[in-house]
C-alpha cells in the first residue's frame, strides 16, 4: 500500500460519502444500481471503511463534490486543502480522458 493510501482515512470518507448520499436523498440500493456495484458493497465503504477500487473512488467523490485533502493529510493546515482539491480535479479530468 503506498504512503497516501496508508495516510487515507477511509472510514471518515465513507461517513462523508454516507452523509452526502443522504443529504441528496438517494438511497444506497440506488445508488449502488448507478454505480454498478451491490449496496453490500457501498455499505461496507461506507459503514467499515473499506478502500474502493480507484474509479469508484473517483466517481464517488465527484459525484458528491467531497474533498479529499482532509482525509489523506488531516494533520495538515487548512492552506493545503487547495492543492488537495486540484490534485482531485487533475485525478478526474484523467479518469474522464482515459
Amino acid at each position: 500500500m503506498s504512503e497516501a493510501a496508508g495516510n487515507l482515512d477511509f472510514m471518515k470518507l465513507g461517513q462523508a460519502i454516507q452523509n452526502a448520499r443522504v443529504k441528496q436523498r438517494i438511497t444506497r440500493e440506488e445508488l449502488a444500481e448507478e454505480l454498478g456495484i451491490s449496496a453490500r458493497h457501498l455499505q461496507s465503504i461506507e459503514k467499515e471503511g473499506q478502500y474502493p477500487s480507484f474509479l469508484l473512488f473517483i466517481q464517488l467523490v465527484t459525484m458528491f463534490h467531497i474533498s479529499v485533502g482532509q482525509y489523506i493529510h488531516p494533520e495538515a493546515p487548512a492552506k493545503n486543502q487547495f492543492y488537495a482539491d486540484n490534485w482531485t480535479h487533475f485525478l478526474t479530468r484523467l479518469m474522464i480522458q482515459n
